[in-house]
């Protein structure tokens, strides 16, 4: 009956394996508790540098400072060449410039990322021009800190390198000497003919001359100025997004009503407030780390690139934008929970400890673009061992500094693994006990590396060097399965709302599925064999010499081999190809997220939320072998109207679960996405004669349609970030040990009983 509570979460908990949505939703709310606050002093202030921890007493510092207090120098210059085998005892990054930051010898043709014809600024390896009225002008020696430049300085991206010296002779770069530094160059004229462009999260005309805010987690809170990724908090504000106020000291207002812009992509978590809220709040509850900037902030420093390892970004004019990076949830994710009604401030009532880390943004752009940051191995190329070996010392440092890891045993403390990979290379004494967030949901206890990306091959021979801590990382990575489906979970990768905006489940009109089986993406055409386990390459081949497209119209294609738009491509298809790529692939949440029944080939890999939701009743799973790939189109196209319409209903009961619609920002997007859609559809379906003539009839959606126009947007409490939330709360018995953990799993079971009655 209509209001009936029963109803509700049975029809909210639609297709839920087990009892982990029911009883989130069934749970008594807890009250708020006022707000702890530190009073720990930090060493010698941070130096004036850091930020002070008055949780910890430990000084938090930004890229170009180290030590307890901030006070020690720690260089990232650009160079020419990484350090190697041969460079056993190096301590310090390798370097090719001088005291005044400029290149020892532009004649040198050896080439990274970071080399710069220009002037260095070695506490990041950024480029900029070195001569010309545009050239950076650093702060004078001896400036109190913090102190900016004189002069910003337009940027030189390592495609805007000189192709010669101011003589002519040779140089690494590519680009005509007098379109940089010329009279009217690059470095001389703001409107030079010649574009490097800004390539950094800064304003056009890329000189500093036009203030615009750079991308920090929760925009450090209001109370705080960021720093291209570290919050410089303000007096007495403290915490990675400078959350949180000193014991003793006033609240101020933050800073949204001075930059109202802020409040777009800012929120404050509920236990950020001084004094109790009225109500409860609903667990789990989850305090998020402060760790070392190095594993977090810094790497926002160093990244350069304005997109690079970002879910969202600013542009001109204080506006921002969401990306399309592929391991964006990296940065979301910790951006989400640190915004969240499940943070606590208070590490003793904590369900669970989340670990944040951007492993994946070292990856890339930041290893190789010069020697630093470096995690003991022994080349550049050797990605696993490097976050392998990130990852021990981060779980040191939490067992040194904090007590909670080994409260519990690690139990009830949450990595998320983003790489290709997953979690396959991580460190056995994490991965045992923690519960990981993954993309990559491969089962085997006996496994080897299967990307084709050669940096990232975690079992291939490391060559010993003795003196290289961590140098024999296999057995400390060996004995661990990838994914447990018992502790961990594979989680949607981000795509934001404009990547579905042509979906009717986000409120377009439904399109005629003329297309029978869709892909377009990397085919494996110029990889090793071993991408994708051989499974695109093979099912291309038989497309191409069978002629599938014309025989049953399914579209396999390599790239951007097929035009038009990809979203509207995946709305017209009844089936999508779910495939690995190097690991883990986003093809599932691709295929859902447009109403499109995902085709899952990848034996022993449990696709996005496979273990908690009823995949079978909304998804194909083929086998990997050559005669079940050979036979798809005829089981595809043996499959009757009616059941294909069956998977359809159930799969649009729970596309939100694969969406990220939590926050300020995404909620608002994903609303303005549908709202457009909504007027379309509108407009599109008035009478002839109120319609605009270049509006396409939009006949009425039959009353038995699986996808029905959408009246409103689901409940953003069951998206992709609450999907989790709810799932943890379920696992928190699990975490507990003895008569605790015995009465919480009590209290689960109860819960879970009243949800099922």
């Amino acid at each position: 009956m209509p209001g009936n509570p029963h109803e509700a979460v049975r029809k909210r908990c639609a297709l839920a394996r087990g009892t982990w949505c029911g009883g989130w939703m069934r749970q008594d709310p807890l009250p708020y508790k006022a707000v702890p606050r530190g009073s720990k002093e930090c060493p010698n202030a941070c130096s004036g540098w850091g930020n002070c921890n008055h949780d910890t007493g430990l000084c938090e510092c930004p890229a170009g400072r180290d030590g307890d207090d901030c006070g020690k120098e720690f260089k990232r210059p650009c160079t020419d060449h990484h350090r190697g085998k041969g460079d056993v005892l190096r301590t310090e990054p390798a370097s090719h410039i001088g005291p005044d930051g400029l290149d020892l010898d532009v004649t040198n043709l050896r080439w990274t990322a970071s080399r710069c014809h220009g002037y260095c600024d070695d506490n990041v390896a950024a480029c900029y021009c070195g001569e010309g009225s545009l050239r950076r002008i650093p702060a004078p020696p001896g400036a109190p800190p913090w102190t900016p430049p004189v002069q910003h300085g337009r940027p030189l991206a390592d495609g805007c390198q000189p192709a010669t010296s101011k003589t002519g002779l040779k140089s690494w770069g590519q680009v005509k000497y007098d379109d940089i530094y010329g009279p009217s160059g690059w470095c001389n004229n703001r409107t030079s003919a010649f574009e490097c462009g800004c390539f950094q999260e800064i304003a056009h005309p890329c000189d500093g001359s036009v203030p615009m805010e750079t991308t920090c987690m929760n925009q450090c809170s209001g109370h705080g100025e960021c720093h291209f990724g570290y919050c410089r908090c303000h007096t007495d504000w403290y915490g990675s997004d400078c959350s949180r106020k000193k014991a003793g000291t006033p609240v101020e207002p933050p800073l949204q009503e001075q930059r109202p812009w802020l409040q777009q992509v800012t929120a404050q978590p509920p236990a950020a407030n001084v004094l109790p809220l009225p109500g409860g709040r609903r667990r789990p509850l989850i305090y998020v780390y402060d760790v070392p900037p190095k594993y977090t902030s810094r790497m926002l420093q160093y990244r350069l690139l304005a997109h690079a390892c970002l879910w969202r970004r600013w542009l001109d004019g204080n506006n921002t934008e969401l990306t399309g990076w592929t391991y964006s949830v990296e940065t979301m994710f910790h951006e989400l929970l640190l915004q969240s009604e499940h943070r606590t401030f208070d590490p003793e009532e904590a369900d669970f400890f989340y670990v944040p880390h951007y492993v994946t943004c070292y990856f890339w752009p930041i290893m190789g673009w010069a020697d630093a940051p470096w995690w003991h191995a022994p080349y550049v190329d050797s990605r696993p061992m490097h976050g392998a070996n990130m990852l021990t010392e981060l779980h040191g440092w939490l067992r040194t500094n904090l007590p909670y890891w080994d409260r519990r045993g690690g139990r009830d403390h949450i990595w998320l693994m983003a790489a290709d990979e997953g979690a396959c290379w991580m460190p056995t004494a994490i991965y045992n006990t923690s519960i990981v967030l993954t993309h990559w949901g491969r089962l085997e206890a006996n496994h080897t590396s299967g990307t084709a990306y050669l940096q990232d091959v975690y079992d291939r021979p490391v060559y010993g060097f003795q003196r290289w801590p961590g140098v024999d990382y296999h057995h400390d990575i060996e004995g661990h399965p990838c994914f447990d489906p018992k502790k961990d979970l594979v989680i949607p990768a981000f795509k934001p709302p404009f990547h579905f905006a042509r979906s009717p489940l986000l409120g377009a009109p439904p399109l005629q599925r003329d297309i029978l089986l869709y892909f377009r993406g990397d085919s494996g055409a110029f990889r090793l064999p071993q991408y994708s386990r051989g499974i695109r390459q093979r099912i291309t081949d038989l497309s191409n010499r069978q002629d599938w497209f014309n025989r049953y119209k399914i579209v396999i294609s390599h790239g951007g081999m097929v035009g038009g738009d990809y979203s509207e491509h995946l709305a017209r298809s009844k089936f999508c190809l779910v495939a690995p790529g190097d690991g883990w692939s986003p093809r599932a949440e691709d295929a859902i997220l447009h109403g499109c029944i995902p085709v899952v080939v990848m034996d022993g890999v449990q696709a996005v939320f496979e273990s908690i939701l009823d995949w079978d009743s909304f998804s194909l799973r083929i086998r990997e072998d050559d005669a079940a790939l050979e036979a798809l189109p005829q089981l595809l196209a043996s499959i009757s109207p009616e059941r294909l319409a069956h998977m359809q209903r159930h799969l649009a009961r729970v596309w939100h679960r694969f969406a990220y619609t939590t926050g300020p920002l995404l909620n608002r997007s994903v609303t303005e996405h549908y709202t457009a859609r909504q007027s379309e559809f509108e407009a599109a379906s008035k009478p002839p004669e109120e319609r605009q003539p270049d509006l396409r009839a939009i006949p009425a959606t039959p009353p038995d349609h699986p996808f029905q126009p959408l009246r409103r947007l689901p409940n953003s409490d069951d998206d992709a970030f609450g999907t989790i939330m709810q799932w943890l709360f379920h696992r928190i018995p699990d975490t507990r040990g003895g008569d605790a953990g015995a009465a919480a799993a009590a209290a689960a079971a109860a819960a879970a009983a009243a949800s099922a009655a």
